[in-house]
């Protein structure tokens, strides 16, 4: 049987990018489709769901999706020294992920996108005329003018080269006593070059993970069983779900025809992992440009590249930076990471106050690095 289906733009991925960047197409006007491999929007989603106000605010988020505000973050050392980062205001807030997923992808529905679930897509093509994408299903072959892959990380096999280097975030669901904000753990032991995480939901309940670059289940673990923890941990549902972070971004992120947005192409803070925010302002610069090539007529990999070069002037260097730091951490020993906590603590934490910025870290990190305590910590 041969199936078959054309739209104005096929969009690989019911994530929250994949189907913000359908809801800005099909606002316009263009016929969208949105393929998702799984039956529910949201399905199996690994993420702590930790969305800043600054991002709910310029993308006009759906609300209803928040479990929890956030107006505090602690810092503990691995001797457990802690600071907190405090401003006296909502900074972020955590969502119900699979909720926050399937708003999103009904925005979109609701502006004329068409989803299609359990729809798989195990190869693309690109032709002079038209952007293709087989499923698994014997036959069925959509076909457009524009693809998107928002696929995220794990279905990179669509894009012939993959992000250059990637780690691992790991996570489960737990009752933690006295939690009140975010709480983020630093060691070698911990989680070696990265941090540890309990992110509080609704009452006791919270996610707890890491980020490492091997063995994450092993040391999720043995975070669950640290001092650090074990004592406020009530419970936990040892359901642990892993899936790959990108730190570094893919070569090239447009073709003929197509653009790759998101964690897919490597759109993803190298510091904390989080790729919502990148994600959406690439999603807004990808459908600009795809506008423009409806208006133009003109599908060519010259026109897409101008995505490209839109959205590495807004964040090439923010990346940049972001990779730089997360390099010069991973080679501090734990008494190193011991005094930059303290450092922070005792005179670091004014620059935080005045550079510090959820979703930017740029300015941070450059006053970091010029700080005279923190240069000779690094060079150590």
């Amino acid at each position: 049987m041969n199936l078959s289906a054309m739209h104005d733009v096929i969009i690989i991925g019911a994530g929250p990018i994949g189907s913000y960047t359908a809801y800005l197409l099909a606002k316009e006007g263009l016929d969208v489709a949105i393929l998702e491999e799984h039956s529910d929007v949201g399905e199996g989603v690994n993420c702590a769901g930790i969305v800043s106000t600054e991002c709910f605010k310029n993308f006009d988020l759906p609300t209803e999706t928040i479990l929890k505000s956030i107006e505090a973050i602690k810092a503990f050392s691995p001797s457990g020294n802690c600071v907190e980062y405090r401003t006296g205001s909502t900074i972020a807030h955590v969502v119900n992920r699979s909720l926050f997923d399937s708003e999103i992808a009904r925005m979109a529905v609701k502006e004329g996108a068409t989803l299609y679930l359990k729809t798989k897509v195990k190869e693309i093509s690109i032709t002079d005329s038209a952007f293709k994408a087989k499923t698994e299903r014997a036959g069925e072959e959509f076909s457009s003018n524009v693809g998107v892959i928002a696929t995220g990380f794990e279905l990179i096999p669509l894009i012939p080269r993959r992000p250059e280097r990637f780690l691992y975030a790991v996570q489960t669901d737990g009752e933690v006593r006295d939690i009140k904000g975010i709480e983020v753990y630093f060691g070698r032991e911990i989680a070696p070059g990265s941090f540890a995480w309990v992110v509080p939901t609704n009452g006791k309940t919270a996610k707890i993970g890491l980020i490492t670059d091997k063995d994450p289940a092993a040391y999720l673990k043995g975070f669950l069983q640290s001092p650090l923890i074990k004592h406020r941990l009530e419970a936990c549902d040892n359901q642990i779900r892993c899936s790959p972070i990108p730190v570094k971004g893919i070569p090239k992120s447009y073709a003929e025809r197509l653009v790759v947005v998101g964690e897919a192409a490597g759109q993803v803070k190298a510091t904390t992992g989080g790729g919502i925010y990148f994600g959406f302002l690439c999603s807004e610069i990808a459908a600009r440009t795809i506008l423009k090539a409806f208006r133009q007529e003109d599908f060519s990999e010259r026109l897409f590249k101008e995505y490209e070069v839109g959205w590495k002037n807004k964040l090439s260097l923010e990346l940049k930076l972001g990779y730089y730091l997360r390099n010069l951490y991973a080679r501090l020993s734990d008494n190193q990471i011991d005094v930059l906590i303290n450092l922070v603590g005792k005179d670091g934490l004014p620059i935080i106050m005045k550079k510090a910025d959820f979703d930017w870290h740029k300015g941070l990190i450059v006053s970091l690095l010029q700080h005279t305590l923190f240069r000779k910590l690094f060079r150590t």
